[in-house]
């Protein structure tokens, strides 16, 4: 997904240290699904496809909110809030079904659904990430980027991005919407704050910095800087964090 599977799977390698996988790890999944932009809550399950975002918000059972975001031209422009019923959860064989009802909206079989695994998911010390496959919604069905072994992944309107860290090494990899290869950059730090995490990467005069926020404080931002001056700053959509137990 990253375009260098090369990159993907030596991550993977130093992210399965005998260490980690003992410690097992916990995560935390935020987006903007509030009525006004900026406005952050925690997500259940969210989706990172190369032309849509989508996340789905609320607590088990009951009402919820579904929040997409969507576009062309390589930019998620349009943001949509759609009210939905949440069903309880339907296990078997490993996969995990979470229906989804929508008012005047008519479900084909098998319906509208969130579909994860209840195998690959960071209850398992094997994995960083729960693995979230699907969410098929009126506007149609739509396969999730999944990274197991990532401490972060993240989504702006422009880029998908995702954090490789363990032993010490930190590793960036980024996609464009458009479906393209972004930058992919090692040797980055990782500076742990009250409020917020820095992520950051050097590249000759120019850095390349993820901040995303801790429960308290959710939120982030990915930005390009060059000589300490900011040439760009994305916010962050949705995104989850993997911290070791």
């Amino acid at each position: 997904m990253i375009g260098s599977r090369a990159v993907l799977m030596a991550c993977a390698v130093l992210a399965l240290a005998p260490a980690a996988l003992a410690a097992g790890f916990r995560e935390e999944s935020f987006a903007q699904v509030g009525a006004q932009e900026g406005v952050w809550q925690p997500a259940r399950f969210w989706c990172d496809t190369p032309g849509r975002v989508l996340a789905l918000s609320g607590g088990g059972t009951g009402p919820g909110m579904l929040t997409q975001w969507a576009g062309g031209a390589g930019r998620l422009t349009a943001r949509s809030r759609t009210p939905v019923t949440v069903g309880a959860d339907d296990p078997g064989a490993g996969q995990l079904y979470t229906p989804l009802t929508f008012a005047g909206s008519s479900a084909p079989t098998p319906g509208f659904f969130v579909h994860s695994s209840n195998v690959e998911n960071v209850q398992d010390p094997a994995y960083r990430m729960t693995h979230v496959n699907e969410f098929r919604v009126p506007a149609g069905s739509f396969n999730c980027r999944y990274v197991p072994q990532a401490a972060v992944v993240a989504a702006t309107a422009r880029h998908s991005v995702t954090v490789w860290e363990s032993g010490g090494r930190v590793t960036y990899a980024s996609r464009n919407r458009d479906g393209t290869p972004g930058v992919q950059l090692t040797g980055g730090t990782h500076v742990t704050g009250g409020e917020r995490d820095e992520y950051r990467w050097n590249r000759g005069r120019y850095s390349y910095v993820l901040v995303v926020g801790a429960a308290q404080y959710p939120g982030g931002e990915l930005r390009v800087e060059r000589a300490g001056r900011v040439l760009s700053r994305e916010p962050l959509l949705a995104y989850t964090v993997s911290r070791a137990r």
